[in-house]
């Protein structure tokens, strides 16, 4: 199983046989054609591509995981929003994951909190295959301790024995380089820890 970037948190969150097949299996919702840009704020034009570059995603994976959080304790909050801070096949299987939890009347409680990040590969070259876009590598520590959920009737959901600590590893592309907000979480895949890498 190769869950997306909190997939892992909330499925502990999840009894419902269908939302645990929503963690490991098909995932399909459309996506909209058009999506808003993400708010964050622009690198400094001085500084080196690759710099430019890992600086916008860094910021990104922050604005993702937020999002997420805020679409998990916000059920009135479009799932549209996510396109925002990600493309297929996370985008997908994100908004399928979500659109489980809330369909079984859960709402998420307290906040995810990205603890550190660190750069891996960084790859600019457009000049390949057409599917290619710019990517940055980096993986983010998340501490999801105070994440928790409650049910319809507003009770807490029973959490079962989990890690303290997500590891997670995005791929961060650029759907439209060299504009600076054009960069989307891709993949997010990631493992539970006791504590951060380093």
């Amino acid at each position: 199983m190769t869950p997306s970037h909190v997939v892992a948190a909330r499925c502990a969150l999840m009894t419902l046989p269908l939302l645990l097949a929503a963690c490991s299996g098909d995932r399909t919702t459309e996506q909209p054609t058009a999506s808003p840009t993400p708010a964050s704020s622009a690198p400094s034009s001085t500084a080196a591509p690759e710099e430019q570059a890992v600086e916008a995603a860094d910021a990104l994976v922050r604005l993702y995981w937020e999002t997420v959080d805020q679409l998990y304790t916000d059920p009135s909050l479009s799932i549209d929003d996510l396109y925002a801070v990600a493309v297929d096949p996370e985008a997908t299987s994100e908004a399928a994951t979500l659109q489980a939890f809330r369909a079984s009347g859960y709402t998420q409680t307290g906040q995810s909190q990205v603890v550190s990040t660190t750069t891996g590969a960084v790859d600019l070259d457009t000049s390949g295959d057409a599917g290619d876009l710019p990517a940055v590598q980096i993986t983010a520590c998340v501490d999801v301790t105070q994440v928790g959920a409650l049910d319809a009737n507003g009770a807490a959901v029973a959490l079962p024995e989990r890690a303290p600590f997500l590891v997670s590893d995005l791929t961060i592309v650029n759907i439209a380089y060299p504009d600076p907000s054009a960069w989307r979480v891709s993949s997010a895949p990631n493992t539970q820890a006791q504590a951060c890498p380093g």
